[in-house]
């Protein structure tokens, strides 16, 4: 595999499981010096260790995006260990489906970390990618940024943010040389969908052939976690080095139809 980040270090939010555990591995596997952040530690430092235990250069980094305290220890620990921070991947993200009628409790818990977690992470990364004089962000949008969904408003609402927050980023970013993008995801094959499928009594093969999962995507499955890594590493990256502001549909053509 091609070391497109070799003598880089980037740090990934969420990294325990799902999109960020499959992101870790790729950048890993392309050079990359990662710091598995998440607020997980047992699941954080599994993921650490296996990057490890092939070779590659990985350390968990215990990280609560709710609390900027947190995130401030989190990202110093990363300079302290590495000197440097070239991606940031923001994937820390929590799922809650409600409506109208959801409560306060639910809105601060989603916002908190969707939203505001998102932009308080970056706060704390983007002077040290400044000092650099370069670096790149890649956050995690979704489908859900740009459609409407039954029952989905709270969660679409911050994912809708996304978008308007890596843009204005991008804009504000772009004369220190640091890139900003967004991966916007269909419906992936992580633990949280394996175990809304397997509540309804599907497996991966025929949740990818229903017609209320795979079935919603141009492509008629679900994706891979690394498909989406795969796209991440290279917004990341220096072959995308002349794009930033974009929102880049990693969907099967969900949203196309």
């Amino acid at each position: 595999m091609q070391q497109r980040f070799a003598q880089r270090v980037a740090l990934v939010t969420g990294g325990a499981q799902g999109i960020g555990r499959a992101t870790c591995q790729r950048l890993a596997r392309e050079g990359a010096c990662v710091a598995v952040a998440d607020v997980n530690q047992q699941t954080g430092a599994a993921a650490a260790e296996e990057l490890r235990n092939q070779g590659l250069a990985a350390e968990y980094v215990p990280l609560d995006v709710r609390d900027e305290a947190s995130i401030a220890r989190a990202v110093a620990t990363v300079v302290d260990r590495w000197q440097r921070i070239d991606v940031l991947v923001n994937n820390a993200s929590v799922f809650v489906f409600a409506g109208v009628d959801a409560t306060q409790e639910q809105w601060d818990e989603i916002l908190q970390v969707n939203v505001r977690g998102m932009a308080l992470v970056a706060k704390h990364v983007v002077p040290v990618m400044q000092r650099q004089g370069r670096g790149a962000i890649v956050n995690l949008g979704s489908i859900s940024s740009f459609i409407a969904q039954p029952g989905f408003l709270t969660y679409n609402t911050t994912k809708a943010a996304v978008t308007g927050l890596t843009r204005c980023m991008a804009l504000d970013l772009a004369g220190d040389g640091i890139r900003v993008n967004a991966v916007c995801p269909g419906t992936v094959w992580t633990p949280i969908v394996e175990r809304l499928t397997r509540e309804q009594g599907l497996d991966r093969q025929a949740a990818d052939r229903h017609a209320d999962w795979g079935g919603k995507h141009m492509l008629g499955r679900l994706a891979d976690a690394e498909e989406v890594a795969a796209a991440i590493a290279f917004l990341a990256s220096d072959d995308a080095s002349f794009i930033t502001a974009e929102c880049l549909m990693v969907d099967g053509g969900y949203i196309a139809q």
